[in-house]
């Protein structure tokens, strides 16, 4: 019945956008970097493979690789950006 007025700032939208926006965006310099088999001592990589396994392990788990081809990074990427639309589109405007 009664709405909360609109934020001045739409906060709760720029995180969505933006913190869905960095995790596919180290997806996919992770991908890169395993396509150029970048070592995993390095700081960057360990940082990229913690913050994006828990969203590509389970996708692994269900799909295997096709040959040299990883589909899982694709998948996973595909699932975040739906579930970034479906939220943004879900949240009052002005948030």
């Amino acid at each position: 019945m009664f709405a909360a007025p609109p934020l001045p700032f739409p906060i709760v939208s720029v995180l969505v956008r933006y913190g869905i926006g960095f995790l596919i965006l180290a997806m996919f310099v992770r991908a890169i970097a395993s396509w150029f088999r970048i070592d995993e001592r390095y700081a960057i990589i360990r940082f990229l493979a913690r913050l994006t396994d828990p969203f590509i392990t389970p996708v692994r788990r269900v799909v295997r690789p096709v040959g040299v081809i990883d589909l899982s990074f694709f998948i996973a990427w595909f699932m975040l950006s739906t579930i970034q639309i479906l939220l943004l589109q879900a949240l009052p405007q002005g948030w």
